[in-house]
């Protein structure tokens, strides 16, 4: 008699979100020294995204840091033959959580402007729950602010508004959770249509 195969249970989705609260920038260029390179160049641009880890809560620490690493591979053109199994990676580490995650070329430049000017306030990922000290993720989102649909804060854990939350203009106002709530009648800011 066969015996029946067990399924793997299907790993839970998590939502986390971090509050920046700062970022770095490294860049270097230099001749390939491997032997037999691919190109004779070698190209290196690391954004390094740092914050707060608003949710989920209850790991050890709430420090996190993003690489965001542009990749010539995830240009429009070249990533439809792509078959990938994660966006990128979390890991639990003694000082933190440390997150790799890959993005397109072209895309760095957009935000590196908007970290400069001091828009992007968070970074909202959505993957599977830290398993065996990692987690793989398969979205990335950078955001001015939060909205009613975002995944919010456990009760009681609320941040500062001055440390990130930012009113933005229109008829809309913050919340003390960092939310974006509608105060003009029958409309919904975080959709933005009429409901």
């Amino acid at each position: 008699m066969k015996r029946k195969q067990r399924r793997k249970p299907r790993e839970e989705i998590v939502d986390y979100v971090v509050a920046i609260d700062g970022w770095d920038w490294g860049y270097s260029f230099s001749l390939n020294m491997e032997r037999q390179p691919i190109d004779p160049y070698h190209e290196f641009r690391h954004l390094q995204v740092k914050g707060r880890l608003m949710t989920p809560t209850g790991l050890k620490t709430d420090r996190v840091e993003i690489s965001l690493l542009p990749s010539h591979e995830l240009v429009e053109e070249k990533r439809k033959e792509l078959t990938p199994i994660a966006l990128g990676s979390l890991s639990l580490g003694p000082d933190g959580v440390l997150g790799n995650i890959g993005i397109p070329w072209g895309a760095l430049t957009p935000i590196l402007l908007m970290l400069i000017a001091g828009r992007f306030r968070f970074v909202l990922m959505r993957g599977t729950q830290f398993r065996h000290r990692s987690a793989k993720l398969n979205s990335l989102r950078l955001e001015t602010k939060l909205t009613e649909d975002d995944p919010l804060p456990e009760e009681g854990v609320v941040s500062d508004p001055a440390a990130g939350f930012q009113a933005s203009p229109g008829p809309e106002k913050i919340d003390a959770g960092g939310v974006v709530r509608g105060v003009g009648k029958g409309r919904s800011a975080a959709a933005g249509r009429e409901v």
